[in-house]
C-alpha cells in the first residue's frame, strides 16, 4: 500500500514539475507564432533580431539590417522584442566651458 502511495506521488510530482510547465511554454509559443505580424521585432533562436516584413504560412521575411532579408521558418521565433529607442546624448561639458572632448597638454 505504502508503495502504491509512493508511486502516485512520483506520478503527481512528474506532471506538476515537468508536463505542465513544458504544456505552457507550448502554448505560449504557438500563440506568438499565431500572432507575429509585419513590423514586428523578433528574436530568432540564434539570437539575431530584425524586423518581420513578410509573413507567410509556415516562413516570414526578417530583415537583420537595411536591405538585407532571410526567409526564416516560423518556428525560429522565440520571442517579440520591444524596438530600442535610442537616447538622444546631451553634450558633457567640460570644465572650460567647452563641449567637445577634453584635450590634454602635452608635455
Amino acid at each position: 500500500m505504502t508503495a502504491l502511495i509512493f508511486l502516485v506521488g512520483m506520478i503527481v510530482l512528474f506532471y506538476v514539475l515537468i508536463v505542465m510547465p513544458q504544456r505552457r511554454r507550448r502554448q505560449v509559443q504557438t500563440q506568438l507564432l499565431r500572432d507575429v505580424e509585419v513590423g514586428d521585432e523578433v528574436m530568432t533562436l540564434g539570437g539575431i533580431v530584425g524586423h518581420v516584413r513578410e509573413v507567410e504560412d509556415h516562413h516570414i521575411v526578417l530583415e537583420i539590417a537595411p536591405d538585407t532579408r532571410v526567409k526564416l521558418v516560423k518556428s525560429a521565433i522565440t520571442a517579440r522584442t520591444e524596438p530600442d529607442e535610442e537616447p538622444e546624448e546631451e553634450p558633457v561639458d567640460s570644465p572650460d566651458g567647452s563641449t567637445g572632448p577634453a584635450e590634454t597638454p602635452l608635455p
